[in-house]
């Protein structure tokens, strides 16, 4: 990778059911994804998002760890490209 400053972003949080794991890692991803673009970077492709989950006998509930990488390209180019790879920008 060129010499490029990989910035993590991370979310942190509850999930009560078990059954909702799945799709709720979906949704979370979406909205750090939407953070990171927001504040001008993109993902880097070549590294997958981060997600860790820990069972909580005492409250019958799921903490969660979700990270992810980008770098930086511009708020405005960061609607327009779709991630970083290798030494490459993906366009969308």
């Amino acid at each position: 990778m060129l010499n490029r400053n990989i910035k993590s972003f991370y979310m942190n949080g509850t999930i009560k059911s078990d059954s909702d794991i799945v799709r709720l890692r979906e949704m979370y991803e979406k909205l750090l994804l939407d953070e990171m673009r927001t504040s001008g970077y993109v993902p880097v492709l070549d590294i997958d998002p981060q997600f860790a989950i820990k069972y909580n006998h005492e409250k019958d509930s799921y903490s969660f760890h979700l990270e992810m990488h980008g770098v930086f390209v511009g708020k405005r180019k960061a609607w327009e490209i779709e991630g970083f790879s290798g030494q490459n920008y993906i366009k969308r």
